[in-house]
């Protein structure tokens, strides 16, 4: 039975594997990096078929018996391919490297808006704070909001005052989401709302360390994504890996020809199709804030906080019940009623 189990799980795996290639190949044709490889790849390509139709035609004798041969000795692309490789490696993971920690710094946004309102419901107990804790609940839902407004609206160029004031409108208040508009870096502003309230609400000492530690976290993840937002990998890395890379196939179909024939033609379309490929990726990645769904994640933490706003709420009502049982039970006269009652 064992047996069977593990077996059909390889099976659907490598089927949903099969489905998800085909899938792939189906939706090549509306690739946007697909699409931007059409002139580099038609004109290498087209090079191939100048240099295999030229030669061949020497080779059968339609042209002057002086028309020399296009074709050079294959050594050449066979030490220059590993360099050609590690280039495009390199350029890869630089542009990998910016994307991954663009995305940790977002996950970190989310657990650290988490933790904070976790702590401000579970800590925030006098009647007196309750505007200063919703407040501090409002302006933790709207930092996700402005981070991502401040790090796309201006790569769209578009100030995008009208969505991003859209989308707070159900989260704060119409003058606080005026005053913040009007502040000139907002994410700033809504760390500096939640760091006044904490200082105000009346809590322990250790307790404002602890969440004005995760205001610190926010901070950190603000200026870690301006960072990589205002230092954009360098020009000239790109525009070398670009030349190389073109280069290197205009001159492939000559030392292809030899070892190839008329081979050459497709094994020079695969080649430039999968290395201007991967290079093409490396500079999509390269702005990570343009790829993150970054809309999403603000909107799966707004619900995140809704949801922990419910919890509270319900946390607080069976504790308070428990409470009231735990008084009861401790009442003098309750004890005497279940002592006296015959068992």
């Amino acid at each position: 039975m064992h047996k069977h189990t593990v077996y059909g799980h390889a099976e659907w795996t490598t089927h949903r594997s099969c489905w998800r290639h085909m899938t792939h190949m189906g939706t090549i044709g509306t690739s946007s990096v697909v699409l931007s490889l059409f002139p580099p790849t038609l004109f290498c390509t087209a090079i191939a078929i100048f240099v295999v139709c030229y030669n061949e035609a020497v080779d059968r004798g339609h042209l002057p018996h002086w028309a020399p041969l296009l074709h050079v000795e294959s050594l050449p692309f066979t030490l220059t391919a590993p360099v050609l490789a590690l280039l495009l490696v390199f350029r890869t993971n630089a542009s990998f490297t910016r994307f991954d920690e663009a995305r940790k710094a977002w996950g970190s946004n989310v657990n650290r808006t988490r933790d904070f309102a976790r702590m401000a419901l579970a800590w925030v107990r006098s009647a007196s704070d309750a505007d200063m804790l919703h407040c501090l609940l409002r302006h933790v839902k709207a930092y996700p909001f402005c981070l991502k407004d401040h790090l796309t609206a201006h790569a769209d160029g578009d100030d995008g005052d009208d969505g991003l004031r859209g989308e707070l409108a159900g989260i704060l208040e119409k003058h606080e989401v005026e005053s913040l508009l009007s502040s000139q870096h907002r994410p700033n502003y809504v760390l500096q709302v939640l760091s006044e309230a904490v200082g105000m609400v009346q809590v322990t000492y250790f307790e404002k360390m602890a969440m004005d530690d995760n205001l610190t976290r926010f901070h950190d993840n603000v200026g870690t994504c301006e960072r990589i937002f205002n230092t954009p990998i360098p020009l000239q890395y790109t525009r070398l890996t670009s030349r190389v890379l073109l280069l290197w196939h205009l001159a492939l179909p000559f030392g292809l020809w030899n070892a190839c024939g008329w081979l050459t033609i497709p094994a020079t379309f695969m080649s430039v199709a999968a290395l201007f490929y991967i290079e093409e990726v490396g500079v999509q990645i390269e702005e990570p804030f343009c790829i993150l769904a970054l809309a999403a994640i603000s909107k799966g933490i707004k619900d995140a906080l809704d949801g922990l706003c419910a919890a509270h709420k319900q946390v607080s009502i069976v504790c308070s019940n428990c409470q009231q049982l735990d008084n009861a039970v401790q009442n003098p006269g309750f004890r005497n009623v279940c002592t006296s009652s015959p068992v």
